[in-house]
């Protein structure tokens, strides 16, 4: 079939920059925005496009069509009674479904298989991936690109609050979480070590114990530091081991710590009840309120079994194929399921051609079409998309995930091996925090994101950490720079240069 939309009038939206991604991770996205049917009420989109550059993704979609998707979601968060709860059930659901199936892969002895067999192990994967996104993408695209989800809150807040000041106020109250995520569960099991070999760590002393100790936690949890297109290594024991000797040093109480986090967690409930009963809150809003924070807690569940998929996948099935085809892993990762079908079927494979996909190449979507396109179709797409950007602007405006001001150094921290570079104080500036530079946000003064969204990961641990954060400024890792002095006020949702 032919593409119908791909020179429609409708002009691009950026929708992410994603550092460390290929096709063998986003094409289950990219499918499921066109072709989803989970929910036969939700609007899908009509046109996908990915721009790579090595492993650099842009990605972006129609701009009209972007904002009636979200409205189309928002509708049935609106509208429907129980879909917020059956969407955050089937996350939760299918996550430990994938991550019980990655498990299952990883074990299984792949050199036995024949070359049919593993293709029909790699699709099966597939199939569950996809499964999971086609409810896994409704809470990011409710409010990722037009802040729909947050502007019907907001809105609604400023009728029932004497000042604008109050509603963003009331904002981060009703949307901070008052359950533990998944990342407070690696943090106990991290303090637990801690406790145990306190002792032992402040005497400088490395016991083969604990060695065996932060393998098993690194067994774990360290696929939390390894990112979509496994160009880094998971989080392991000398990454762990710096982290327990920087807890010594600062003489950190693990017992006041946890302490500290579980009152937070029933401030922020009591917090809730009173506004919500001074307020005079409606029952549907509370509902609303309640199902984005649900929501930000079942994202952080799927981004935990996706990375682990990944970071399992990749040094079993995906090796084994790779060799198989005589092509590098990361050649492998530049291919779509049906050309990974070809090749170990029927031998057809052009490796010239994924040689050039690894450079470069824009891979489009719609409705029963996929492609990955190079050379001059590669150049007609990207001069289809504005990217200009005003190097010489001073200030972004973005929204508020937690309230506060700071004035700090910029630090630009895309991934775990940046944070080496951050201090305290420093104001961390990035795309998108993800669960590798939580370290990173520990230390930061402020913290700066393009990427938006009240289930936004930056906007979810700002609130636990209590550090103020911008998100949703959409280019500024490519305003700022390391060493730049910048104030942020994120009561206003400002950050400037000074």
């Amino acid at each position: 079939m032919k593409p119908k939309y791909l020179f429609d009038k409708d002009p691009w939206f950026l929708g992410e920059h994603i550092p460390d991604c290929d096709i063998f991770f986003f094409q289950v996205p990219a499918t499921c925005f066109n072709n989803d049917s989970s929910y036969g009420f939700i609007k899908k989109y009509k046109k996908f496009l990915g721009i790579f550059r090595g492993f650099a993704l842009d990605f972006y979609v129609g701009e009209k069509d972007s904002f009636e998707v979200a409205e189309s979601i928002l509708k049935a968060l609106l509208e429907r009674p129980g879909f917020a709860a059956d969407l955050d059930k089937n996350i939760i659901k299918w996550s430990y479904k994938f991550i019980a199936n990655s498990k299952r892969i990883a074990a299984l002895p792949l050199s036995e298989y024949s070359n049919k067999r593993l293709w029909e192990t790699y699709k099966q994967n597939d199939a569950l991936h996809t499964k999971l996104y086609t409810y896994g993408w409704l809470p990011v695209a409710v409010d990722l690109y037009h802040n729909n989800f947050t502007n019907k809150l907001k809105s609604y807040l400023y009728s029932v609050c004497d000042t604008k000041e109050q509603a963003e106020q009331a904002f981060v109250v009703f949307t901070t979480p008052t359950r533990q995520t998944i990342l407070a569960d690696e943090r106990e099991d991290f303090l637990r070590i801690y406790d145990k070999y306190k002792r032992e760590l402040g005497a400088k002393r490395v016991s083969q114990s604990l060695k065996n100790e932060l393998d098993k936690h690194s067994a774990k949890w360290g696929h939390l530091g390894y990112i979509y297109a496994g160009n880094v290594e998971v989080f392991g024991k000398d990454h762990y081991l710096k982290e327990l000797f920087d807890l010594v040093q600062l003489g950190v109480s693990s017992k006041k710590l946890l302490a500290q986090e579980l009152k937070q967690l029933r401030t922020a409930k009591q917090k809730q009840a009173q506004l919500y009963k001074k307020l005079k809150v409606s029952q549907q809003y509370r509902n609303l309120f309640t199902a984005a924070q649900n929501l930000a807690l079942s994202k952080l569940i799927r981004r935990h079994a996706q990375l682990l998929n990944v970071h399992l996948l990749h040094k079993t099935l995906l090796v084994e194929i790779a060799a198989r085809l005589d092509i590098s892993r990361y050649q492998l990762q530049f291919m779509l399921q049906d050309e990974v079908k070809a090749a170990l079927i029927n031998n057809k494979l052009d490796r010239e051609l994924l040689r050039q996909r690894l450079k470069h190449c824009v891979f489009y979507t719609e409705k029963g079409f996929e492609k990955i396109y190079v050379g001059s179709m590669e150049r007609k797409l990207l001069s289809t998309v504005n990217t200009k950007i005003d190097k010489k602007l001073k200030e972004l405006q973005g929204q508020t995930a937690q309230p506060g001001y700071a004035k700090g150094i910029v630090k630009i921290i895309f991934r775990a091996k940046d944070m080496g570079k951050m201090n305290k104080g420093d104001i961390l500036v990035s795309v998108a925090t993800d669960p590798d530079i939580v370290p990173a946000m520990k230390k930061a003064g402020a913290i700066v994101t393009e990427q938006g969204g009240i289930t936004s990961h930056a906007a979810i641990v700002s609130r636990e950490l209590g550090i103020p954060c911008i998100i949703g400024t959409k280019i500024a890792t490519r305003i700022f720079k390391d060493g730049d002095k910048v104030e942020v006020d994120a009561d206003k949702g400002v950050v400037r240069k000074i």
